[in-house]
């Protein structure tokens, strides 16, 4: 197959690379295109998100799979794939096509995490040094 000339790199997700700990269900993604070529544009993407690297790898996404989507938009391409629960590990990458029809090659991979998204998963007890000293400087309250 050949290749557009655009080349596509630094995919985002919420702002971030490779982001760990979003406490957002639905993230926006996006990405930088390039080319060598004078006047060249992004006429449409794909998004493919997976549940594991390998899925990916084999250009499949059970997440979700945008399919082509003509756009120009590179940024706030919202996840619309299937929910996604606490601490889920989501891989994704991106092609885009240029003026004249042809795909790009895909991105590099790239990946979000969840953190809790539940009050109730947040858990955890106060911390201190089994000896420690009050300090009689500093008033209780």
């Amino acid at each position: 197959m050949q290749h557009s000339g655009l080349t596509v790199s630094y995919p985002c997700t919420e702002y971030v690379v490779n982001p760990i700990g979003i406490d957002v269900v639905r993230p926006r993604l996006s990405w930088l295109v390039a080319s060598d070529e004078r006047n060249q544009i992004q006429t449409a993407y794909q998004v493919l998100a997976a549940s594991a690297p390998e899925l990916l790898d084999a250009n499949t996404g059970d997440l979700w799979d945008s399919g082509r989507v003509e756009s120009r938009d590179t940024a706030h391409i919202v996840y619309e794939g299937v929910s996604l629960i606490s601490r889920q590990e989501v891989w994704w990458k991106v092609r885009v096509w240029d003026g004249h029809g042809q795909p790009s090659a895909w991105s590099e991979t790239a990946t979000w995490e969840l953190g809790f998204l539940k009050l109730i998963e947040w858990q955890g007890a106060w911390i201190e040094h089994p000896g420690l000293v009050p300090d009689p400087a500093i008033p209780e309250a």
